[in-house]
């Protein structure tokens, strides 16, 4: 609040009263969903300040690392599988809730995933990790240690299943960082 002398004609005893403040100039009346307050179906955030309206680049949102846990999952299916007579059930269960979540809980991100998937690095990723799951068998053969037993298997499903999260939320670092103009990408 900022304060204003008022003088009457003739007297030069001044009454002082308050006036409400003006809003700076740079505040904007009606402001756009955060990430904190949002419902989740907004794809951006709101832009940098001082902005316009018609250079407004989309800041996309980061998905979650525990959304990429799903993708693990699938990833070390062949080894759930293997680990149980009943774990095609514990993947048709994780596909479906990745289905159902990546629909309703997950649908205001998906564009940073279709970005994420279009680039390089993920092909790489993919890549690497079919390698890594091949390269895990032929050493496993080569000493002459196959994964038969369930416990084998679900080592291999946690070792596939942490490298899919960990190269996952690193690509989607790497992928913020170039898609919202070099700023420094939050996990969450």
């Amino acid at each position: 609040m900022t304060t204003t002398t008022i003088a009457p004609a003739g007297n030069p005893a001044t009454t002082t009263a308050e006036a409400p403040a003006e809003p700076p100039a740079d505040t904007d009346p009606d402001p756009e969903p955060t990430p904190d307050t949002d419902s989740g179906s907004a794809a951006f955030l709101k832009p940098a300040p001082g902005a316009g309206a018609e250079t407004r680049a989309p800041v996309f949102r980061p998905v979650p690392v525990w959304f990429f846990a799903f993708e693990g999952l699938i990833g070390a299916a062949y080894d759930v599988v293997k680990s149980s007579p009943y774990g095609w059930t514990v993947m048709v269960t994780t596909v479906v809730a990745n289905i159902v979540l990546a629909r309703t809980v997950m649908r205001g991100r998906l564009n940073t995933a279709r970005a994420m998937l279009k680039g390089r690095g993920t092909r790489k990723i993919l890549a690497g990790l079919i390698a890594l799951r091949v390269g895990l068998h032929l050493a496993l053969g080569a000493l002459g240690k196959q994964a038969v037993s369930g416990p084998a298997h679900l080592t291999l499903a946690a070792v596939m299943c942490g490298s899919t999260v960990a190269l996952l939320a690193f690509n989607q670092r790497v992928t913020l960082r170039a898609l919202n103009g070099g700023g420094k990408a939050r996990i969450c």
